[in-house]
């Protein structure tokens, strides 16, 4: 069947996407974890 085919093509790209992406995404929530967290710390603490 074509449409199976495509669906585990599609699901294996999709599949292969968020695994690219999760990296960078972890990253940037680091990040602004780090910020948010140095302000705040900062600001609230004096």
């Amino acid at each position: 069947m074509v449409n199976t085919r495509t669906d585990t093509d599609l699901s294996a790209a999709v599949q292969n996407a968020l695994l690219a992406l999760l990296p960078q995404i972890r990253e940037e929530i680091r990040e602004e974890f780090r910020t948010g967290s140095g302000s705040s710390n900062a600001g609230g603490n004096p």
